[in-house]
């Protein structure tokens, strides 16, 4: 009640003003670093550099989403209040990274901490009060998430939650929302499978540099962790032998001291999970290399354990474990369905210095974050934008250019009057997707040239935003050397319900030229709907209307776009998405988003690794 009574306030204060006391929020952090630090060290084992690191992206996040506040100025319309519940692996990063979108955009939050965290998250939330977020703005409730955490997104007056943690529980958290708050944001990002390739062109001193820092860096306790590398059978017996030899050289110990590489794991119940994992292993005679650590205190030696494939790794272990695996050169596309298989979708990276091949993996990987000739952790913001899709989160991503919107709510079209249609069975929805699985989808150039073709002179579809979409990857800022990149690919199958005209139009038009299959269900517009599909374009037009919206959720499709269904619809609608299992399934309400009919995809190539920057020597030549 509180949130709720200071938002409108904090909301009326304008972009600018939120964007200067963010930036406050940022010096005021960076004053007390120090007191972080120790913070870190005591409370989550965080080494120095990993303290640092944390602090750096703290900091990043909070100049960010003032810049991006002031960029998108009054045409943001806060939700409300924002539920921000943030994880004990980054506990002074996505913490503060939560809020600071959620603020900038003009909501009130919540802050629910990790229950292993509260004291940093304390502290963070002290420093932004101290630089000028009002008291009221910012709720802070530490304790268990079963109980502070289950209340809160169960309360049918929030306006949205950002998680970080477990594919799990964000599943939880979307079945609460989905009855207590349906027309609530989720934007959840949760855990990985994450995989590396590496292939016998690559320079195995720089892989293994990257493949130590990936797989054991913060005791392997990042959600981009590395969890599974394959290696070219070619060179597996070197490059085994040069991760031994880089993980002797580890210090383990005390994370207060400056010489410490890895601390110990969060708590007594991780060190029991994992070491009782890491000895079944060995047990069974699979582990290559296990470090020796200290005897007192959560320690887990990093370790390495050779397998078959990822398929072999049923579950997340989430400490310093990596899985090995060899392939043949001719296997690296069956490798690419092993990993895309395992449904997650968050981090991957590849070592190789043949840019087709390069080119190839890119173009089958089905994750959130790749990393090119370099290790896959320690996204920066704002040049890397990190999160995933499929069991690795909703989107959007953190740090990147499309989140602050989310945290708004777009303008909406008011609700056509229609006179309900034939009743179209579930059966026959389904067909039609069957149907449209092997139709081919055309490139973005020509997609675009049939779409603008299809459409009647004085449509209102925003055309030039979905070109723009459609125009290919965005040139993101980094170092000399580095080439970064932000994607945005289609999700897949989508269901178009409208209701009305003008609705279905937007959804189809936004939905085809995102690169998405299409079934679109409408008893009105159907003409331009058929224009579209005999255009040659992706899509099946069944006149009528929804029958049974309970049992939507059982159709293979990876999103509903469907706006101001009647308060029943809706809500049969939101609970049938919500009670799959698998990747959560978003129901897009919003009339003019084509990024919501997307998945981003960041990629960094490291353009030093296999050649030079072409680019900087051509500036050399001028």
């Amino acid at each position: 009640t509180a949130a709720m009574d200071a938002q409108p306030d904090w909301e009326s204060l304008g972009a600018p003003k939120r964007a200067e006391i963010l930036r406050r929020v940022a010096d005021r952090y960076e004053a007390n670093a120090f007191e972080a630090f120790a913070l870190l060290a005591r409370e989550a084992g965080k080494t120095l550099i990993d303290s640092v690191a944390e602090m750096r992206e703290a900091v990043d996040f909070l100049r960010y989403y003032a810049d991006e506040a002031e960029r998108a100025g009054d045409n943001c319309v806060a939700r409300g209040v924002i539920v921000c519940i943030s994880p004990w692996n980054f506990p002074l990063a996505i913490f503060p990274g939560q809020i600071a979108a959620a603020l900038a955009a003009g909501n009130a939050v919540i802050a629910k901490p990790a229950e292993q965290t509260p004291l940093i998250a304390s502290r963070a939330t002290a420093w932004m009060r101290e630089a000028g977020v009002p008291g009221s703005v910012i709720q802070f409730l530490p304790g268990e998430g079963s109980g502070i955490g289950a209340s809160l997104t169960a309360d049918s007056r929030i306006g949205g939650v950002c998680f970080t943690g477990s594919t799990d529980t964000a599943h939880v958290i979307n079945r609460q929302l989905a009855e207590a708050a349906p027309d609530a944001l989720l934007i959840a990002e949760t855990g990985g499978m994450n995989a590396m390739i590496v292939d016998s062109t690559a320079l195995l001193e720089q892989a293994t540099r990257d493949i130590v820092r990936s797989a054991f860096q913060s005791s392997g306790q990042r959600c981009s962790s590395l969890r599974a590398l394959y290696v070219q059978a070619d060179v597996e017996a070197e490059l085994v032998q040069m991760l031994e030899g880089a993980i002797d050289t580890l210090v383990i110990g005390d994370p207060r001291r400056i010489e410490t590489d890895i601390g110990p794991v969060i708590d007594a119940e991780a060190h029991e999970g994992i070491t009782a994992y890491i000895d079944a292993q060995a047990a069974a005679g699979r582990v290559i290399k296990r470090m020796p650590v200290p005897a007192n205190g959560f320690f887990v030696p990093p370790t390495l354990i050779r397998v078959n494939g990822i398929e072999d790794v049923e579950r997340e272990v989430f400490g310093p474990v990596l899985h090995l695996a060899p392939f043949d050169g001719d296997q690296i596309d069956q490798v690419i369905e092993e990993v895309n298989a395992k449904g997650f979708g968050l981090t991957f990276g590849l070592h190789s210095r043949i840019d087709r091949r390069v080119q190839r993996i890119l173009d089958r990987i089905n994750v959130g974050n790749v990393y090119v000739n370099r290790d896959q952790v320690g996204a920066v913001v704002g040049s890397q934008p990190f999160g995933g899709h499929g069991l690795s989160g909703t989107g959007p991503k953190a740090g990147g250019p499309n989140y602050l919107s989310r945290l708004c709510i777009g303008p909406r079209r008011p609700s056509e009057v229609h006179l309900p249609g034939r009743a179209v069975a579930t059966r026959e929805i389904k067909e039609a997707i069957e149907h449209l699985a092997s139709k081919p989808v055309p490139k973005p150039a020509k997609r675009m040239e049939l779409i603008r073709a299809s459409l009647r002179e004085g449509s209102t579809a925003n055309v030039s935003a979905m070109a723009a979409v459609a125009a290919g990857p965005l040139d993101l800022p980094g170092p000399t050397g580095e080439s970064n990149q932000l994607d945005l690919r289609p999700k897949g199958t989508i269901l178009c319900l409208g209701p009305g005209t003008g609705a279905i139009h937007a959804q189809a038009v936004q939905a085809l030229a995102t690169g998405n299959r299409v079934v679109a269900v409408s008893e009105t517009g159907f003409q331009e709907l058929e224009r579209l599909s005999g255009s040659g374009l992706p899509i099946r037009v069944l006149e009528g209307s929804v029958e049974n919206h309970a049992s939507l959720g059982s159709l293979p499709i990876d999103a509903i776009a469907a706006a101001s269904l009647a308060d029943d619809a809706r809500l049969e609608l939101r609970k049938a998405l919500a009670a799959r299992d698998g990747p959560i399934v978003p129901l897009i309400t919003e009339l003019n988003d084509p990024i919501a009919f997307c998945n981003e995809r960041s990629i960094c190539i490291d353009t030093t690794a296999s050649g030079g920057n072409a680019a900087l020597l051509a500036e050399s030549d001028r």
